[in-house]
Order: structure tokens, then C-alpha cells, then sequence
């Protein structure tokens, strides 16, 4: 994760660039779209994608499958997550489902149950080893 994306990561940060926010009272059944960043403090089933950073707070839980660029989970979230960039579980985060990522933080206290695959960045040519005899 590079500084920009750490940056953007905080939960101070992300929260002041937010466009929409989905608050701890805000029960929302279907599918939720976005162009920006998202935060999510209340109760989601179906499905949601963003093309920015999603933020989702402690007391959020979904029921949903995610897309976004960038995603902290420091709620509850049962459904597959896929983030082309970096991902961050939070202590308090729980993801019962399958994980697509370009670069994973978990940690400690996170639960995660589900398979996990980082995208492989530009393909870059593997050369096999010469034996020295």
C-alpha cells in the first residue's frame, strides 16, 4: 500500500472525503452504486459497489457483496468482497465470505472465514534458477 492509499485509508481521512454515508439507523434493502467514496455505518442487504473507497464502520452490517477500489471493514460483512486495491480489516471488522484484493491488511481481533486471492500486479517474467555445480 503506498502512502496515497494508507492516506486515504484512515478513517479520519476517508470519512471527511465521503460523499454519501448510509448512518447506523438506515436500513437499506437492494443494491447500493456509487462514482464516490462511501461510508457505511447501517444495515445493507444486497449488493454494493463503488468506484472509489469504501468505509465500513463498526456498527454496519451487510449482507451483501462489495466492490470498491479501496475498503476498511470494521463492521460486519457477509458476502464476497473484491477491491482492486488495498484492503484493510479493522480489529473490529468480520468478513464471512471470499476475497479478491490487490493488497491485504488485517489486523489483530479481525475475523475472516473464506478464501482469500491477491491480483497479481503487471506480469512480470519469471526466469528459472541456473543449479551452480
Amino acid at each position: 500500500m503506498d502512502k496515497k492509499q494508507a492516506q486515504l485509508m484512515e478513517d479520519d481521512n476517508l470519512s471527511d472525503n465521503t460523499e454519501s454515508v448510509i448512518g447506523p439507523s438506515v436500513k437499506i434493502d437492494g443494491d447500493l452504486k456509487s462514482r464516490g467514496n462511501l461510508r457505511v455505518d447501517g444495515t445493507v442487504a444486497g449488493k454494493i459497489k463503488t468506484a472509489k473507497n469504501l468505509l465500513v464502520g463498526e456498527s454496519a452490517n451487510i449482507t451483501a457483496d462489495i466492490e470498491a477500489e479501496n475498503s476498511v471493514i470494521n463492521g460486519n460483512v457477509q458476502g464476497n468482497v473484491n477491491v482492486s486495491g488495498a484492503l484493510m480489516l479493522g480489529k473490529s471488522g468480520k468478513v464471512v465470505g471470499d476475497i479478491l484484493c490487490g493488497s491485504l491488511q488485517v489486523q489483530e481481533g479481525a475475523y475472516f472465514a473464506g478464501k482469500c486471492q491477491m491480483q497479481a500486479k503487471a506480469a512480470v517474467p519469471v526466469l528459472p534458477v541456473e543449479e551452480t555445480k
